[in-house]
C-alpha cells in the first residue's frame, strides 16, 4: 500500500461548505409531489497519471464523519481500492491510501460509536463488509455478513444498519450486532443499483440505467413503504450520497470522481 498526496491530483472547486449554510435543501418528501436533486459540483477527483495509480478512476463508496468526506475509488485492473479523505470545509485532500484489499468497495458508510468507517466489498466477496480507521485510513479488521450485499448505511439515532440484498431490489433492517429485524421487498425498477444512504425517517437507494441517461433516488420509510422517486439532474453515473442535517452530498463516476452538493425541491 502506497500513500500519497499531491495537489496535482484533484482539480477542486474550493467552494467552502459554510457558504450554503443558510440555504434549506429539504422539502417534505411525500408521496405524491415530484422532487429533483440539483446539482452544484464541489470536487473533482482523479490520481496522478503514473503507471501504478492511473487506473485509481472508478467512484465506489461514499461516506462523511461530519468534518471529512471519504470517497472510494477503485483500481479494477488489479482489484484494488484508494481511499480519499477531503475536508469538507474545502474540499482539499487531506490524505489518500492506495492498494486496499476492499474488492469493488461498492459502498461505504459511517458509524460514529464505533469510530469507524464500514466498506461493503460486494463482487467477489459479497458477504464481507471491512472496518476501516478514518484517522489512518487503514483496513482494522472485517466481518462476514449473514445476506451478500451491495450496499450499506448506518442511522445513529435508531442504532441500525440499512444493507441491499445482492440480485434483488430487496433491503434489510440490522441492529447494532448485523442481526436481521426486518426485511422488505423492494421495486423492481430494472436500474442499476449503486449505494445507499438512510437518516431517521428514510431511507434512500441511488440507481441508474446503463448508459446514465436517468439517474434516481428510490426512497422508502423504515417500515419498508415506497415514499418517492427522486429525479437526480445529471447523466454521470450515481453511485453513493451521504446527508449531513440538510445538506446533501452525491458522488457520481465518469472517468474518475465527481462530487457534488445536492439541492432536494419540488418540481
Amino acid at each position: 500500500m502506497k500513500k500519497l498526496i499531491s495537489a496535482l491530483c484533484i482539480f477542486a472547486l474550493l467552494i467552502p461548505t459554510a457558504c450554503f449554510a443558510g440555504e434549506r435543501t429539504e422539502e417534505n418528501l411525500n408521496t405524491t409531489d415530484a422532487f429533483v436533486m440539483t446539482l452544484r459540483r464541489v470536487a473533482r477527483l482523479y490520481p496522478p497519471f503514473t503507471r501504478e495509480l492511473r487506473h485509481y478512476h472508478v467512484q465506489q463508496g461514499f461516506a462523511s464523519d461530519g468534518e471529512y468526506a471519504y470517497a472510494i475509488l477503485e483500481n479494477q485492473k488489479i482489484k484494488r481500492c484508494s481511499i480519499w479523505k477531503l475536508d469538507m470545509k474545502d474540499w482539499s485532500v487531506a490524505d489518500i491510501r492506495y492498494g486496499l484489499d476492499l474488492d469493488h468497495g461498492n459502498d461505504m458508510t459511517y458509524n460514529p460509536k464505533l469510530g469507524q468507517l464500514l466498506v461493503v466489498h460486494n463482487k467477489p466477496r459479497y458477504t464481507r463488509v471491512s472496518f476501516v480507521d478514518p484517522k489512518t485510513l487503514e483496513i482494522l479488521g472485517a466481518k462476514t455478513m449473514p445476506y451478500q450485499i451491495y450496499c450499506m448505511a448506518y442511522e445513529p439515532s435508531r442504532d441500525q444498519y440499512i444493507i441491499g440484498i445482492s440480485g434483488s431490489y430487496d433491503f434489510v433492517i440490522l441492529d447494532k450486532d448485523f442481526k436481521k429485524i426486518q426485511r422488505f421487498k423492494g421495486i423492481n425498477t430494472s436500474l442499476v443499483k449503486q449505494g445507499c444512504e438512510c437518516d431517521e425517517n428514510y431511507i434512500y437507494f441511488p440507481q441508474n440505467t446503463d448508459d446514465a441517461k436517468e439517474n434516481i433516488i428510490m426512497v422508502y420509510d423504515w417500515e419498508g413503504n415506497f415514499i418517492n422517486r427522486i429525479r437526480v439532474q445529471s447523466r454521470k453515473e450515481i453511485e453513493s450520497l451521504f446527508r449531513i442535517g440538510n445538506d446533501w452530498y452525491i458522488a457520481f463516476n465518469e472517468n474518475g470522481s465527481h462530487i457534488y452538493r445536492a439541492t432536494l425541491k419540488k418540481e
